[in-house]
């Protein structure tokens, strides 16, 4: 008869301390070493210091891990709109077993997939470039060039130009978005599975890249005060007097610019991009460039640059210090091994 031991650790296939020292001090690695913030990883202002999981960053834990994601799909009509339901299970590539699942949705009744802007489109030439002219100009309608439109101008009372609709708009070609939330249904049951499957909740936090970070603007707030209106339309009020322009001027576009390099360091052109689609999420725009930015969300864009900026900086010192306690558990757990 054998009078071997088998402990409960054993018994139950648990991994030990050392393991799992091992795999928190591996994810840690891969984060410091491989992941570049706001590609793989994001604080994202006002959630705290603990970085957001994006998709690059859950497939390089999948690759590390040696992990398979397989997709399991259920989809749910209602009238033209779709929901997708996606459970994401997780297959370890050498061994063929299963290690772990994680659930996301999606659907084209969220905010962003549901509604549009809709602006003023030019007869001439499709583009919505329409602005008010200046009325030293004449007045009257401009496809606004800097707006990519086309230069053609249209008199006061224009039906073809004032009786578009403009604003907050269902939109129209709902199906061209069913892909869209098939694929971010997925990424969001990808990003849960790795969680889930590797223990990573207490380093890294869900997706929600796509969560606006921008206060909707109220139509009574009045926009803030901008210190030159070179280089932007302006639009002239009842009494023929200049209002506030339509877009911050060149000064700002640069200072917002040369901010998210200081920021961002070489990851900085995602860091625009990543603001710009903020804004454009919350404005329901389309804005490609700092220099299409209505006066109104200059100083909320410099905000949340500051924000992040200080995300950043506390996430790297808790970063440093657990790594540094890590390693310390790791030299005590071998020297009593």
């Amino acid at each position: 008869m054998s009078t071997e031991i088998v402990t409960y650790q054993e018994k139950v296939g648990a991994l030990s301390l050392t393991d799992v020292r091992g795999q928190v001090a591996l994810i840690h690695a891969i984060m410091t070493d491989i992941m570049k913030r706001d590609e793989h990883f994001g604080v994202i202002p006002g959630t705290g210091t603990k970085p957001t999981l994006l998709k690059a960053g859950a497939e390089k834990l999948c690759l590390t891990f040696r992990l398979d994601p397989e997709y399991e799909i259920t989809q749910e009509k209602d009238g033209q709109h779709l929901t997708i339901l996606s459970k994401c299970t997780l297959w370890h590539i050498p061994s063929g077993q299963r290690y772990g699942s994680g659930m996301g949705s999606c659907s084209t009744k969220e905010s962003k997939y549901a509604w549009r802007k809709a602006s003023r489109k030019c007869p001439e030439c499709g583009k919505e470039a329409i602005i008010k002219g200046k009325e030293q100009y004449g007045g009257g309608w401009v496809c606004f060039k800097k707006k990519d439109g086309c230069g053609a101008k249209f008199q006061d009372g224009d039906q073809a130009i004032e009786s578009q609709i403009e604003g907050r708009v269902p939109n129209e070609d709902i199906a061209d978005q069913y892909n869209t939330v098939l694929k971010m249904a997925n990424k969001r049951s990808l990003v849960a599975a790795v969680l889930n499957t590797t223990a990573a909740s207490d380093i890294f936090t869900q997706d929600i890249e796509d969560m606006a970070q921008f206060e909707p603007r109220t139509e009574s707030a009045p926009p803030p005060a901008s210190p030159s209106s070179a280089d932007s339309p302006v639009i002239p009020t009842a009494g023929g007097a200049e209002a506030a322009p339509r877009f911050i001027n060149a000064d700002q576009a640069i200072a917002l610019e040369d901010r998210c390099k200081e920021v961002g360091k070489a990851g900085w052109q995602t860091l625009k991009s990543n603001l710009l689609t903020r804004i454009n999420r919350v404005n329901k725009s389309n804005i490609t460039m700092f220099s299409q930015l209505p006066p109104e969300d200059y100083d909320s864009a410099m905000t949340w640059l500051d924000s992040h900026d200080k995300s950043l900086r506390q996430f790297e010192h808790e970063r440093d210090k657990n790594i540094g306690t890590l390693k310390r558990d790791m030299r005590e757990a071998a020297g009593h091994e």
